[in-house]
């Protein structure tokens, strides 16, 4: 689990939630994956969301509802998720024809929260009574008491069109990510890279929502990986937090949380 301020991002494989180590994952290559999202805050967040340096919500942002957690499966078109991200190595096929960026194997989340709106004060002005002399006739008269209030208005409050999920997660369209990447193909791909394309086609549809003036942004990443930080130990099976790690030294089998093998304090891995 990656968690910062009340909002938490994790990746699924085949239903499976998968345990992040020094902000890594480490899925098989030719897996489909999905992103989960946690708005623990008591205010609405908006989310956008790149993968290797893109933009795969279309140019919108996810609104998510207080205390919701949603589930995002695939790249948007339009208001629609129309392919499932699927997770491959990038050969030197592939680098040279694609390029080679610097965000590539990355999930960038970057969210926001709604700003509270401030509740209306009332301002009562009240005018003095007063006598004005005209000629020799005294003509007393009152200003009456008004009322002000202070409105949220159209010039204070920034809203917007947005694009949400039917489980009480939404969004709204935002500038774009400005992720700026490098290329270069001199060189050869690490085995462990991978990149993150199209995989196979699905219909889930999104619905327009709103949402308020934002506060600063925040930004959670985590990288992708196909194999493990040994060389040539590539990954068979995606690995979750219920996957048990076998000690290289003794053999022991540990919790996925531990970083140490309990037993003769050999790194896991």
């Amino acid at each position: 689990m990656t968690y910062k301020d009340q909002f938490v991002v994790e990746v699924k494989a085949d239903g499976q939630i998968l345990r992040v180590r020094d902000g890594a994952v480490y899925l098989p290559f030719g897996c489909e994956y999905s992103i989960l999202l946690k708005n623990l805050n008591s205010k609405k967040a908006s989310v956008k969301v790149s993968i290797d340096g893109k933009d795969v919500l279309d140019g919108n942002s996810l609104i998510l509802d207080s205390l919701v957690t949603h589930e995002l499966q695939g790249f948007f078109r339009g208001t629609s998720v129309k392919n499932r991200f699927r997770f491959i190595q990038k050969t030197k096929e592939i680098q040279e024809h694609r390029g080679d960026k610097v965000d590539d194997g990355l999930v960038r989340v970057e969210f926001a929260y709604e700003k509270p709106r401030p509740e209306p004060i009332i301002k009562k002005i009240i005018k003095e009574v007063k006598e004005h002399h005209h000629y020799h006739h005294n003509m007393p008269y009152t200003y009456y008491g008004t009322t002000e209030w202070n409105h949220m208005t159209s010039d204070n409050v920034k809203s917007s069109g947005a694009v949400y999920s039917s489980c009480n997660s939404r969004g709204v369209v935002q500038d774009s990510l400005g992720v700026q990447s490098s290329n270069t193909i001199n060189n050869a791909p690490n085995v462990d890279e991978g990149i993150t394309v199209k995989g196979n086609e699905m219909n889930e549809q999104y619905n327009y929502g709103m949402i308020g003036e934002l506060e600063p942004s925040s930004v959670i990443v985590i990288s992708l990986r196909g194999m493990q930080n040994s060389p040539g130990v590539v990954i068979q099976d995606p690995i979750t937090v219920k996957t048990k790690l076998t000690c290289s030294s003794c053999g022991l089998k540990s919790k996925s949380t531990f970083k140490f093998c309990p037993n003769c304090g050999t790194f896991l891995e």
